[in-house]
């Protein structure tokens, strides 16, 4: 159960921290399309789809490794 006590501390953190706020909504985002829950439209939409899902993911995992390489390489 969520308290609106909760909820109203979470928003004020959120407007005091929009950078920290953004960086893990985007993370979030990320991981919903890595792990969709399931039952949802995004699970349909993966099973109808699996064979872009699978080129989606590869694609993003060469992304992933490129930056990677990137970020150490400036370090």
């Amino acid at each position: 159960m969520v308290y609106k006590s909760q909820i109203k501390a979470k928003d004020n953190y959120e407007k005091n921290n929009p950078l920290k706020a953004t960086y893990w909504n985007r993370k979030s985002g990320a991981k919903s399309f890595i792990y969709p829950k399931s039952g949802t439209k995004l699970e349909n939409a993966i099973n109808e789809n699996i064979d872009l899902y699978i080129k989606d993911l590869t694609e993003m995992k060469i992304d992933i490794d490129k930056r990677l390489n990137e970020i150490k390489d400036s370090n």
